[in-house]
């Protein structure tokens, strides 16, 4: 699959045009293809305004008659044939929206900010999450399976920059589900960025830099 199908069938995905098979491959490959994933997030955040579509209104029962005697003879003949039907027009209507959607993801979605991913793998090189960057966007921790946190622990997110003396703590974080900040909250994004996660006391480290064990680390590279 190239870049541009698997960005299509994100698309498809997240609008709801998908088959039914290829919605189950997507929801398939979804923990294994990291740019499958990353496309499915993309689109879902260039998208997501398209749902706040607000609820339906009911026309006055007096609006329709009025249109109706507005109209004249010729123009309610003509609507009384299968050219003049509301229904038709409704599905004109929604197969329209459907293509400028669609050929709108595959020809006239602008550039995409400049993105990086970083792969945080424990001290067996064994991955367990997945840090995905927008530049001028989001930062998103994915698990790729939980990470036991122990009672009066936490776990705290880091980076550092190749550029940068010090790392910089990111909050903590839980070990069983994705965490989303604004891209505005890393100091600095360059390829080879560090990023870990380190086992804190409860409230987290109390001296701005990490102090527990390292259990999964990564460098950023540019998609």
């Amino acid at each position: 699959m190239t870049d541009d199908d698997r960005s299509v069938l994100a698309a498809e995905y997240v609008l709801g045009l998908a088959s039914d098979e290829e919605r189950a491959a997507v929801e398939r490959d979804l923990a294994r293809d990291f740019a499958l994933r990353r496309a499915v997030y993309y689109w879902q955040d260039r998208l997501f305004a398209m749902t706040r579509i607000p609820d339906p209104a009911e026309p006055s029962p007096a609006l329709w008659p009025r249109i109706e005697a507005s109209l004249g003879p010729a123009r309610r003949a003509a609507r009384a044939g299968w050219w003049g039907s509301l229904a038709l027009w409704r599905a004109v209507s929604a197969v329209a929206l459907a293509l400028v959607v669609v050929l709108g993801v595959r020809y006239l979605a602008p550039a995409p900010a400049e993105r990086y991913v970083a792969v945080l793998q424990n001290d067996q090189k064994v991955a367990g999450w997945v840090v995905e960057i927008e530049a001028r966007g989001s930062v998103r921790l994915v698990p790729l399976a939980a990470t036991p946190v122990p009672p009066q622990r936490a776990l705290q997110f880091w980076t550092k920059a190749p550029s940068a003396t010090a790392p910089t703590s990111l909050g903590l974080v839980p070990g069983d589900r994705p965490t989303v900040l604004p891209a505005s909250r890393l100091p600095a994004l360059e390829p080879e960025t560090l990023f870990e996660l380190t086992l804190e006391p409860e409230g987290g480290s109390p001296i701005g830099r990490p102090t527990g064990p390292i259990l999964f680390v990564g460098r950023a590279v540019a998609m």
